[in-house]
């Protein structure tokens, strides 16, 4: 689970149309509807939208993960899973709107960039000391990972023209690369540091 996470925040995928959908209805008999809820968080937290009562749908590219993290939780016997494309009736882009909150997504884009662009000003590789990188590294990476779950990697085409995600995620990608090195030797020198003698 944790590998699985990692790939999300650091190797995150953006879907292209042509990648299709993952389709997923659930039925969960009414003695069981505990279960219900736990699906449910599921689904949300590998990125998936409610396009109906009872149908979820998220990027093609998520199948495999999806599949995996349900048979995981013991899950596989609620669902159906299904893959395909969107062939006909309705603006997809306006679909996707209503699917997703893109609104709120481009809010919280908004709000990381703006936090965290002076600190890609301030740190550099070559001239941030372990303790200053770590110190900005960790709270900045606690808000980035919660991002990639919110949004899938929708297909560009299907979003907003200027799409603000691209630039919170070259920003993360440039923070990462700058600060990880430095806030990593830092956890390990304090890991490692001996106890004050008495």
């Amino acid at each position: 689970m944790i590998a699985e996470g990692d790939g999300r925040i650091f190797d995150r995928r953006r879907a292209l149309e042509d990648d299709g959908w993952v389709v997923l209805v659930f039925s969960v008999p009414e003695s069981e509807r505990d279960k219900r809820h736990i699906i449910r968080t599921t689904l949300t937290r590998l990125g998936f939208g409610k396009a109906a009562p009872g149908v979820w749908i998220a990027p093609g590219h998520l199948a495999t993960a999806t599949r995996e993290m349900l048979e995981r939780r013991g899950l596989a016997e609620y669902v159906e899973i299904f893959a395909g494309q969107h062939i006909a009736y309705g603006d997809l882009r306006s679909k996707v709107r209503r699917w997703w909150d893109l609104d709120a997504l481009t809010l919280l884009y908004a709000e990381f960039t703006q936090r965290y662009r002076p600190a890609l000003l301030s740190y550099t590789a070559d001239d941030v000391s372990p303790d200053e990188a770590f110190a900005a590294y960790v709270p900045m990476l606690t808000e980035w990972r919660r991002l990639p779950y919110l949004d899938p990697g929708l297909p560009l085409s299907l979003l907003p023209q200027g799409w603000n995600g691209v630039t919170a995620e070259t920003l993360f990608a440039d923070l990462n690369a700058a600060l990880s090195g430095p806030a990593r030797e830092h956890a390990v020198d304090v890991i490692h540091r001996r106890p004050p003698s008495k």
